[in-house]
């Protein structure tokens, strides 16, 4: 790009970098400050050029540090030269923030020579999540249900389909709540389009289904790095199922309907007994695809849309595995499936 006619090069940067809305700060590998745009200085109430060479956590003590004596993010990424993305920070003037943070190395070599911090101010976003949560809360019919959703973890992985194993990538340490909050969210959008107009769907059911499916879980202790085979780590989902139905049918008494399709979501149809009634079918289909939708959107932000025509949902799913791209139609009443070109 010629910028020569109007400003310098040099110029041109400051120019792009300041006009920018995220905060950018870049640190030495002695975490001193060597330069940041417009919108930290802003954000971190900085003026001029007063925040060169004074160390980010000592002398600014931009961002409260949830873990004392241990080492924070930053340092953590000097350490291992490994990018951390999407961590929820507050920062001492009030504001909470999404930061991305990312080694910088020399051209060429591999040695890191500092950190690029990236961010944008969620202060909005958070508050108006926390007052959905508390709303949702006293949905739960108790804290014990909250206490386990809000501490069984999901994980956002990279699979190696040449090995079968997993990378883990990031824990999601709330992952189980997030994952009925989002559940929730989209039985909330099929039924603005109108599901639960369609014969066998009750609304209470699923709601009762998709709070209480997946109590029984329980996760293996993992950390970003680990490299896994998932058939071993992870417990058969049919385990976990037949436990959340014991737990919702005997200490919290749910009706019958919402115990059976619990018991048996991790269950393809052929795998069903004789005894599971026809009835409960479109509800139980209806289910499973809410509750991979919710999967995919907690663990790994996948992009979800969807139609409903008659019986038949149409779903679009865009995320970053290209083999899970695409458009299905699934008719809740006979259960045919099929990928549209």
């Amino acid at each position: 790009m010629k910028t020569n006619t109007l400003v310098s090069q040099e110029a041109f940067l400051e120019y792009v970098l300041d006009s920018m809305g995220e905060m950018l700060i870049v640190l030495d590998t002695s975490l001193h400050v060597a330069y940041m745009n417009d919108t930290a200085k802003r954000m971190l109430r900085v003026r001029g050029d007063t925040y060169v060479g004074l160390h980010f956590f000592k002398d600014l003590r931009a961002l409260i540090v949830p873990r004392l004596n241990r080492p924070t993010i930053v340092e953590e990424v000097l350490q291992d030269g490994r990018p951390r993305h999407g961590i929820h920070r507050k920062l001492a003037t009030g504001r909470e923030v999404l930061l991305n943070v990312v080694p910088l190395c020399e051209r060429g070599g591999e040695q890191v020579c500092g950190v690029l911090i990236t961010g944008h101010d969620i202060t909005d976003l958070a508050r108006m999540e926390r007052e959905l949560d508390l709303a949702f809360s006293l949905t739960l019919p108790n804290s014990k249900v909250e206490h386990k959703l809000k501490n069984t973890p999901e994980f956002a992985d990279k699979f190696d389909p040449a090995t079968g194993r997993i990378t883990i990538l990031k824990v999601i340490e709330d992952g189980g709540y997030r994952h009925v909050v989002n559940a929730l969210r989209i039985f909330a959008a099929m039924r603005a389009q109108g599901v639960t107009h369609v014969i066998g769907i009750d609304k209470d059911v699923l709601v009762q289904t998709i709070i209480f499916h997946d109590l029984g879980k329980s996760q293996p202790n993992l950390k970003p790095g680990d490299v896994v085979d998932p058939r071993e780590v992870f417990e058969d989902g049919k385990l976990h199922a037949y436990r959340s139905a014991e737990i919702a049918a005997n200490f919290y008494h749910l009706p019958a309907d919402a115990v059976e399709i619990i018991r048996y979501h991790h269950h393809g149809e052929h795998q069903l007994p004789e005894s599971f009634p026809w009835r409960l079918r479109p509800m139980f289909r209806l289910f499973q695809v809410i509750d991979g939708l919710s999967a995919a959107v907690t663990r790994g932000g996948v992009d979800v849309d969807f139609e409903l025509h008659d019986c038949t949902l149409r779903v679009t799913e865009v995320n970053a595995r290209p083999q899970y791209n695409g458009t299905w139609e699934i008719d809740l009443f006979t259960g045919a499936r099929h990928k549209l070109e």
